[in-house]
């Protein structure tokens, strides 16, 4: 199962405002799975929009986190509660067009103690099994050098 966890590609968004030491804290991970994971920092976890999960998938991403602050603990009183809508209305997106909604995925981090973005990011990967890789991702190296002019 191991192989399959490796195989994935992730594309992790979170709030800045719960790790401060968040660029040190990710690039142990980013090192050691290198374009399989890509991290996105955000202000606020209410600053995300429903077009930027959709395209994180769409560039390759087989699952696309959240991480918000925790309940109660945004630094802008709604910015996890507005995330939450949004990543919401995205699931309903892509789950028009036939892929799973547990692609995406909202994640509250802890709020007994300081969390680090690389720990979240550990447990959540290797949980993640049951996940196949994203039908959006089928292009072979044929099929690209066919399309290129």
């Amino acid at each position: 199962m191991a192989t399959k966890q490796k195989e994935l590609n992730f594309a992790i968004f979170f709030c800045q405002q719960f790790d401060p030491d968040q660029d040190v804290s990710r690039r142990a991970l980013e090192k050691e799975l290198g374009p399989r994971i890509k991290f996105f920092p955000l202000p606020c976890s209410g600053r995300i929009e429903a077009l930027h999960l959709m395209r994180a998938l769409e560039a390759g991403a087989d699952k696309v986190l959240l991480v918000t602050c925790p309940i109660g603990a945004c630094r802008y009183q709604e910015g996890n509660l507005r995330a939450r809508k949004r990543l919401e209305f995205a699931q309903k997106l892509i789950e028009e067009i036939g892929l799973e909604p547990e692609r995406l995925e909202l994640v509250n981090a802890s709020s007994p103690g300081p969390t680090s973005v690389d720990t979240i990011a550990r447990q959540l990967i290797n949980r993640e099994q049951r996940l196949a890789p994203s039908p959006l991702n089928t292009k072979g190296p044929k099929e690209v050098a066919r399309n290129t002019p």
